[in-house]
């Protein structure tokens, strides 16, 4: 049977996640980059170890499980070992972990832009490690939500998700699991190539599915890209007509479960799809768009203080008639660093 393990991923106000070095004299792994972690002990649960781990390892103590993140197996020595991951939060002074004696010699904070450094001596390869580190750093919690960038994981949901009536009218018909497997496999392709694509939101609480949403950037030669470009330059709004939307091309959107509408969470997706706009990837626009009948989403663009610029034309459904048209019209959105977001409904 593998031997049980858990994986401590403690991150910073800037959200970047808390690694060790292992001292070079170690028989399993030595002089690698590793998270807080280890062996769950007989008679102790994973929560137990997680708790004994860190203050073990680092002198922080446990304040809060936020999510459990990864499960796997993985093989050294020809003994399989079964780790849980878990996002977590503690007390004490980040910028003082007490390294454990003769076990680690070094500590960082590794931020998207330092992930190839968990490869640094792994002979073998193995990518799963960065790979939850990447993940780690790009999930977002938000008073309600925990947002975590789509992966292949999630294509069940994505399923459920786009099985929903409303959320399948306006997305162009539901998914088949072959198509949400493509399509998170595409989305989480693009958070490595351009540092951002769409969350899946779940309910921080109960841990109930409630939708997606999020930024992507926009195909630089389509010709709704090009038509919001259009739209932009020609705003009176000089923080929109300055040219500054396109080297970025951010797209703001969501899409939510029936039961989980009327709640603000689609605002709340918005606001923290702005926040990782300007604040982490410097942005000095983002756009959002919808069908002109689609008072609900536009409504929520208002909220989080995004000003109409205009209309374009897109495949959708128009009002009042059947199906899907090459030329639906689409209102869209704009917004600049420092605009206004109004609370939640």
């Amino acid at each position: 049977m593998p031997r049980l393990c858990v994986g401590a991923f403690i991150r910073d106000e800037r959200n970047r996640v808390y690694l060790h070095r292992r001292s070079p004299h170690r028989r399993l792994l030595p002089g690698i980059w590793d998270a807080v972690g280890g062996h769950v002990e007989p008679g102790e649960t994973p929560e137990v170890a997680l708790a004994r781990e860190i203050e073990e390892e680092t002198g922080w103590c446990l304040a809060t499980i936020e999510a459990q993140i990864a499960e796997w197996e993985w093989d050294v020595d020809g003994e399989i070992r079964h780790e849980i991951d878990y996002l977590v939060r503690v007390d004490g002074d980040l910028q003082r972990p007490r390294l454990e004696a003769g076990k680690h010699d070094a500590y960082a904070w590794i931020g998207p832009g330092e992930l190839e450094l968990l490869m640094v001596g792994r002979a073998d390869g193995d990518r799963r490690l960065r790979d939850i580190v990447a993940k780690a750093t790009r999930i977002r919690l938000t008073d309600r939500l925990r947002l975590e960038p789509v992966g292949r994981e999630h294509a069940d949901d994505l399923v459920r998700l786009h099985a929903d009536a409303d959320v399948a009218f306006w997305y162009g018909g539901a998914w088949r699991h072959d198509e949400a497997v493509r399509n998170a496999v595409q989305m989480n392709a693009a958070w490595e190539t351009s540092g951002v694509h769409k969350w899946v939101a779940y309910d921080r609480r109960t841990g109930e599915l409630v939708g997606r949403g999020g930024l992507s950037r926009m195909d630089r030669d389509s010709a709704t890209t090009r038509q919001i470009a259009a739209l932009l330059r020609d705003s009176p709004d000089p923080s929109l007509a300055a040219g500054g939307w396109e080297p970025d091309r951010l797209e703001l959107g969501w899409a939510l479960l029936s039961s989980q509408r009327s709640r603000g969470f689609a605002t709340e997706i918005g606001r923290a799809g702005l926040s990782y706009g300007f604040d982490d990837l410097n942005a000095r626009a983002i756009v959002a768009y919808t069908e002109r009948h689609n008072v609900r989403s536009r409504a929520v663009m208002e909220r989080l203080g995004m000003r109409w610029v205009g209309e374009i034309v897109a495949p959708g459904p128009i009002e009042g008639q059947v199906g899907v048209h090459d030329s639906a019209p689409f209102a869209v959105y704009a917004t600049s660093p420092g605009a206004s977001v109004e609370s939640a409904d």
